[in-house]
């Protein structure tokens, strides 16, 4: 039995059962999901423990969540119907292993988080221009991009950190790293700190929007 943390919407009250690892992802996606403002991510953390003690695994979970969630009455129909209502899944990496959670967020989904237990991947995309970078034990552990701007790499910064809830010491690594793929260009690192400092979805937008 674990006492799941009190951080992004968490309660200190939340136990889960088995499978704790796995349920960590399930905070990870969690997370992000509030930050993006999904319906499932404004359930309170009690009601997700719950639906992981009647399912304590990703796929079951992914499966569950939201016909039992609408029938529970915790996410009601609004003008744009229910809303996202809970994380997919990929599968397992190797025969056996956990599925991955994966949320999406951006109109066009320009943000994929891939979430394992004790690893998260998280790439934005905007054409044919990508960043990418995987962090594990509060470390960036794996980067790719291409043709991938300043800002793009401070996008994901800054949702990893979401997601992760590092340490201090931890979240200066993170963007330590992730400054250091912007170049050594001033305006680069402007760029790159201008929209490391956004907290809010307005960290999605062009430019031009933010200079205005």
């Amino acid at each position: 039995m674990s006492r799941a943390g009190n951080k992004g919407g968490e309660s200190k009250m939340d136990i889960v059962y088995k499978n704790v690892e796995q349920y960590n992802c399930i905070l990870r996606a969690y997370r992000l999901a509030r930050w993006a403002n999904h319906a499932w991510g404004l359930l309170s953390g009690e009601q997700l423990a719950e639906v992981w003690n009647l399912c304590p695994s990703m796929a079951a979970f992914c499966a569950l969540l939201p016909g039992y969630a609408i029938c529970k009455g915790w996410i009601v129909e609004g003008p744009v119907g229910y809303g996202v209502l809970g994380p997919d899944w990929a599968l397992p990496r190797e025969p056996g292993g956990p599925p991955a959670l994966v949320v999406e967020i951006g109109a066009y989904g320009q943000i994929r988080a891939q979430l394992w237990p004790g690893e998260t991947v998280l790439r934005y995309e905007h054409g044919e221009r990508f960043a990418q970078a995987t962090v594990a034990d509060g470390m960036v552990v794996g980067m790719d991009g291409y043709l991938a701007e300043p800002r793009d790499w401070a996008r994901i910064g800054r949702l990893l950190i979401v997601a992760e809830q590092p340490t201090d010491v931890e979240a200066q690594g993170i963007r330590d790293t992730l400054r250091n793929m912007a170049g050594d260009e001033p305006s680069a690192l402007k760029e790159f700190d201008k929209y490391f400092a956004l907290s809010g979805p307005e960290i999605l937008v062009g430019p031009e929007i933010i200079a205005a």
